[in-house]
């Protein structure tokens, strides 16, 4: 999970390989201890660093966690930047290959989801630097036109119901569907259901919204 973007060709240095590795490794640590139980110093001592070198790449945990869920939703953008030129048809019919891209995407996305879960919970993000703050609503915003789009679509050429406020309506749809994938991954034995019958709530979730925006 790379934190740095980089153009193509081009190399990692070694403060980005060192910040990635305490990235991912921070990923790790958080799924397998928990928010609370994860510190900063367990985090230098997994990363094969020092706490002292640890604070020249994060002040806190809290960034930390900031950042890896920044990475999720970069990663999502990303994909649905690639896809968007490729989705054909009315507004109706793109919102449809649009559930499908995030149905077909979701699973390796698996354990970042679970972590977006940790992080809602955890973390107060007005707490948060204010340009940290800032990137991180920038990207999630990001993530929400690409729906906000297709819908706005969809209302024009009377594909889709034209009684929603679109942008409120696509927030929505993503932080539910967000939501019980959290709730699949992390509670498939609480649920008492197969893994089968849990995966395939989601796209059923998503077949639901495509009922009701119809038009």
């Amino acid at each position: 999970m790379s934190i740095v973007e980089l153009d193509s060709g081009e190399k990692l240095d070694r403060r980005d390989m060192t910040r990635n590795r305490i990235v991912d490794t921070s990923l790790e640590l958080f799924l397998k201890e928990g928010f609370r139980d994860t510190t900063m110093a367990s985090i230098a001592k997994e990363s094969g660093i020092s706490r002292k070198t640890l604070y020249e790449y994060f002040k806190t945990k809290e960034e930390i966690t900031t950042i890896i869920d920044m990475c999720l939703f970069r990663e999502y953008n990303r994909i649905m930047e690639e896809s968007m030129p490729r989705l054909c048809g009315n507004g109706y019919n793109k919102l449809k290959q649009y559930f499908g891209l995030i149905d077909s995407n979701i699973d390796k996305f698996r354990d970042r989801i679970m972590f977006t879960g940790m992080y809602d919970y955890n973390v107060k993000t007005n707490e948060l630097n204010s340009s940290l703050k800032n990137e991180f609503y920038d990207i999630i915003n990001q993530s929400t036109w690409y729906l906000t789009e297709i819908l706005e679509q969809g209302i024009e050429d009377g594909s889709i119901k034209g009684c929603i406020a679109p942008y409120l309506t696509a927030n929505t749809i993503g932080d539910s569907w967000l939501c019980l994938a959290q709730r699949v991954f992390r509670r498939q034995k609480s649920l008492g259901m197969s893994k089968v019958e849990c995966r395939e709530m989601i796209p059923l979730q998503l077949s639901l919204f495509l009922e009701g925006l119809k038009a």
